[in-house]
């Protein structure tokens, strides 16, 4: 069996929870993060009964769990429940013989068969509680909202959740478990097309991003070339694919707000909101607003979330035909010379997250949040900003593709100032790729500016800022 990786903090939430009988566990994340592999790599008792749902229907549904039940509790699979309450009422009684563990995952298509599902487990589940009967019930799902209004004040299952844990896509360093790669450039150039999607990762193997581009992404028979046409078809039962696929190809080419993303999709503005509303929920996107001081003229955009589906957009959906006539070579091509823009967006990404979970204490002055920021006219936009107590404690300036000078540092410093005096202080960081001008290096020398290359993206430390090599312009 494959390892888990990066999963630890996860899996030691449900068997701390497991432990406590009876347990109620609300697991939530979208598709491909592995719900169902953490489960099945955590709850490994031998009187667990795991069961996925699918677009069937509840007789089914019910069949099938039955038939499952019985192979793992009786040694045959000659059970039936007529009933939800039939099928709770057994795992009651089997629990009170010995501790149980019992899996529904993919709960969003047991609750659409039966929408009193919910209702039914929490009178079982009272029962099981006041008895202190010794189960372990779990219920996984993608469909994001849904999932989170189960546990809503007024919900059936208010209150009763013993952990309700998100699983959330990897970052870019935890995804670097998933090769031998220690290059931190082609460490954060894989991130950049793949992301933190686990099912991706396993898919294109452990190789450099440009092999995989070539052969596990470009490949007509790889599960990636089509992924995000198959994965909303299939996985998530969108009978309109071409409409939500035709609102993410307009997000991926740059229209972020409301009309944009009508006018580039071809949607009419009263059918738009429903349809961003089930991409939200299904976590492939999500607003976006500039981090500021005062919360109280916030500006919302949309942004897609998942890596791999911005390079999809950005270059297979429209390259379909090329490549359906294996002209995989010239694609190819164009990606690879293409490719520092995709650098671009990721870098920046791998920053913030890097300011707001790995870099030293000192450097950030402990910001309490970190994000972006852009003002109201669009003119001018910070890639990291960080807020504590109120003021900006620093900003950032991220360039992949610019080698970063003493030039961009004054642009730097224009950017604070556009934040106003509560960014008077704020620390000026300038991340660049791997060099730097030798003018902008004396600057670092004397305190003017923190210097982070990709390097640091990898360590909680400093050093290979300190020690950058300076870029020589004949090069």
């Amino acid at each position: 069996m494959r390892k888990l990786i990066a999963r630890e903090r996860e899996q030691a939430q449900l068997l701390d929870a497991a432990a406590a009988t009876p347990s109620l566990i609300v697991l939530i994340g979208r598709r491909r993060v592995g719900k169902s592999f953490l489960l099945a790599h955590t709850m490994t008792a031998e009187r667990t009964v795991s069961f996925q749902g699918d677009e069937q229907g509840e007789r089914q549904h019910l069949d099938l769990l039955a038939d499952e039940a019985g192979r793992t509790l009786l040694g045959s699979p000659m059970l039936a429940f007529r009933t939800w309450d039939d099928a709770l009422t057994f795992f009651g009684d089997q629990a009170r013989l010995a501790p149980l563990t019992v899996i529904l995952d993919e709960f969003q298509w047991l609750k659409s068969a039966q929408p009193a599902l919910d209702s039914i487990i929490q009178r079982h589940w009272d029962q099981w509680d006041r008895a202190g009967i010794p189960l372990t019930l779990v219920l996984a799902g993608s469909a994001l909202t849904m999932m989170e209004r189960l546990l809503e004040r007024g919900a059936p299952l208010f209150g009763r959740a013993t952990i309700r844990p998100r699983l959330q896509p990897l970052d870019y360093r935890e995804a670097a478990g998933f090769t031998d790669i220690d290059d931190p450039e082609k460490l954060l150039r894989r991130w950049a097309v793949l992301g933190g999607t686990p099912q991706y990762q396993l898919w294109a193997g452990s190789g450099d991003i440009e092999g995989v581009i070539s052969d596990r992404i470009l490949a007509k028979d790889s599960p990636l070339y089509d992924e995000p046409r198959h994965l909303l078809r299939e996985g998530e039962g969108i009978r309109d694919t071409g409409t939500y696929l035709a609102i993410l190809r307009a997000i991926a080419r740059g229209a972020t707000h409301h009309n944009e993303i009508a006018q580039g999709a071809g949607v009419p503005t009263g059918n738009l909101a429903r349809k961003l509303e089930r991409l939200e929920d299904l976590g492939y996107i999500a607003p976006r607003h500039p981090l500021q001081v005062s919360r109280a003229q916030e500006r919302s955009s949309y942004q897609i979330v998942d890596p791999y589906f911005r390079f999809w957009f950005r270059y297979i959906a429209n390259n379909r035909s090329r490549l359906e006539r294996g002209r995989v070579k010239e694609v190819l091509a164009e990606i690879l010379s293409d490719f520092d823009n995709v650098m671009g967006w990721a870098f920046e990404e791998c920053c913030r997250r890097w300011f707001g979970v790995y870099a030293p204490e000192g450097l950030v002055g402990a910001a309490e949040e970190v994000g972006s920021w852009w003002s109201r006219d669009g003119k001018t936009e910070i890639d990291v900003v960080g807020i504590r107590k109120q003021r900006y404690a620093m900003v950032a300036e991220c360039k992949w593709r610019r080698v970063a000078d003493v030039d961009l540092l004054g642009k730097l410093r224009k950017k604070r100032a556009a934040l106003g005096p509560k960014a008077s202080s704020a620390l000026l960081v300038l991340c660049g790729r791997q060099a730097f001008t030798e003018p902008l290096l004396e600057q670092a020398r004397q305190g003017a500016v923190t210097l982070i290359t990709a390097a640091d993206l990898f360590t909680n430390q400093l050093e290979s800022s300190l020690t950058a090599r300076p870029f020589d312009l004949q090069i």
